[in-house]
């Protein structure tokens, strides 16, 4: 069995040798240091202990200020304050840092030993515990996959998986963690199956339907004109490329402060920003946005202006619904800079109406990751992208911000995504002329032929409401986690986007799309 390793900091750590020797003894591993400041800079060396012992009296940081900053970064290492001091203020701030345990000096060895002990313990139980209820879980959806019939129930299947997905990310038994990915990969492809069978239904306003999803180009109507017609003030939140698994880790930080009402939407396809963040800021389906704004149309593509006038749409979408006096402001952040200047001058747009804020750094730091080896050493894998994001996200002007928003009278803050996107790992070969469009999970050109099974070909776009660029527009989307490679060059591309993170295809990641509503407690 792999020792446990655990930290102790005391500025008397040489009179304590006896302490330390016993737990070694008993196969604990102990690194010693002599003050706060160490300890940090041990916990950014080894991310990996199980355990620190931290006094509460030492030379330079104490111990309440060293623990406040050891769990703001790592927050699932348990902490045990060791204390000369008995006063309920101490306490109630130790508890309030969310200590395991409290002990009051002087300590022996065997009431280390059993603290140590208890904690353990009760993390093995607790693990324990969690597998009981995965398998329990996973041979329920085993059993009922083939039940799933509406759009409501693949909510609340991929929210299931989502939290699953957090729960189990740090156990040591990773073939439970195996177990959840191919259950994964199975209601994925189930999904894609549903999606595809029902997603022309939807787009086309198909009464018959009684669970119809809201899609990008209905949140406007859905979801934002409701806040709107009551006078209220609203802040509108898109964070490009944010997944459900993720939203879930950030909506930590609400929970004191917000009543959070938790929806979902789902990104139109392809699942890309030029076409589902223009729906959601227009209201209108790729198609119909090409024939109602044609001179703009244009000028996306010429210009390379993808997404250049989501602030014209929003406004002509105001307009449409008689919302003349409505005074509104687009704001596009794709940097550390740009949030800060936007933060402070925050005050500046207390007396808009309408506040529309996309937040570019998820989408950015996924495609930075494909091309970094270093990112790619640092987040190799779902659960490092999602705490990356959510330590970003807790760090970050827009946090702040809208810790000054929860302030601004008759104000709601809904935040959504576009689209996720998901992990990829099966090259598929495919072939298509010089005017093909680029992307990995979606192309549209002339004549693309494709090998394998894993591709959504629209050879009628008109009838999804997608574009053409000639007479001969066909599209192809990828589903599950496959993506596209042309015989030019093959091995060269797959080993460069072999398990990166993109979107543009059909995944319930992709896809399913957190929709949060906001109010002040």
């Amino acid at each position: 069995m792999v020792s446990k390793k655990i930290l102790w900091a005391d500025d008397e750590i040489s009179q304590l040798k006896p302490h330390i020797l016993f737990l070694e003894k008993k196969g604990y591993k102990v690194t010693s240091v002599n003050s706060g400041e160490d300890a940090i800079e041990e916990c950014k060396k080894n991310h990996d202990f199980d355990l620190i012992l931290m006094d509460e009296m030492m030379t330079g940081l104490d111990g309440l200020s060293t623990i406040s900053i050891i769990k703001k970064d790592w927050p699932n290492i348990p902490i045990v304050m060791i204390t000369k001091n008995e006063e309920e203020w101490l306490m109630e701030e130790a508890i309030g840092a969310h200590i395991s345990n409290y002990l009051t000096k002087p300590v022996n060895p065997s009431q280390i030993l059993m603290v140590c002990k208890n904690i353990f313990d009760n993390k093995k139980i607790q693990t324990d515990k969690n597998i009981k209820s995965f398998i329990k879980y996973f041979n329920d959806i085993t059993i009922n996959s083939d039940n799933v019939k509406t759009v409501y129930e693949w909510y609340e299947v991929y929210s299931n998986i989502c939290n699953w997905s957090i729960n189990l990310a740090d156990i040591e038994d990773k073939n439970i963690y195996n177990m959840l990915n191919d259950q994964k990969k199975t209601m994925n492809s189930k999904f894609c199956e549903f999606v595809i069978s029902n997603y022309r239904k939807w787009i086309n306003n198909n009464q018959e339907i009684l669970d119809k999803p809201i899609l990008s180009h209905n949140i406007f109507d859905d979801y934002l004109k409701p806040i709107i017609s009551k006078k209220r003030k609203l802040i509108f939140i898109i964070i490009d490329c944010l997944r459900l698994d993720q939203w879930k880790m950030i909506s930590k930080l609400f929970k004191n402060d917000f009543s959070m009402k938790e929806n979902f939407h789902l990104s139109i396809l392809p699942t890309a920003t030029p076409f589902a963040r223009n729906a959601i800021f227009s209201g209108l389906l790729p198609n119909d946005l090409k024939e109602n704004y044609p001179d703009l149309w244009k000028r996306m593509y010429n210009e390379n202006k993808l997404n250049g006038f989501e602030d014209i749409f929003f406004a002509r979408q105001l307009l449409k619904n008689n919302f003349k006096e409505v005074k509104h402001k687009y704001i596009k952040i794709s940097d550390f800079k740009s949030g800060k200047k936007f933060f402070n001058k925050i005050n500046d747009y207390k007396n808009i109406d309408v506040l529309n804020i996309v937040v570019n750094f998820v989408d950015i730091l996924g495609h930075s990751r494909s091309e970094s080896k270093v990112l790619s050493e640092l987040i190799p894998n779902e659960n490092a992208y999602r705490k990356s994001i959510f330590n970003w996200f807790e760090n970050s002007w827009l946090l702040d911000s809208i810790s000054i928003f929860k302030n601004w009278e008759n104000t709601e803050i809904v935040i959504t995504s576009d689209h996720g996107n998901t992990s990829i790992n099966k090259p598929q070969l495919i072939k298509g002329d010089q005017s093909t469009s680029q992307g990995v999970r979606y192309k549209y050109g002339r004549n693309l032929r494709f090998e394998g099974k894993n591709t959504f070909k629209i050879d009628r776009p008109l009838d999804y409401n997608l574009p053409m660029f000639d007479i001969n527009t066909e599209y192809i989307i990828a589903r599950d986690n496959t993506f596209f490679v042309y015989n030019n060059d093959y091995h060269k591309f797959v080993s460069m986007y072999k398990n990166t993170f993109q979107h543009g295809g059909i995944s319930m990641d992709e896809m399913i799309v957190p929709l949060i509503s906001l109010n002040k407690k």
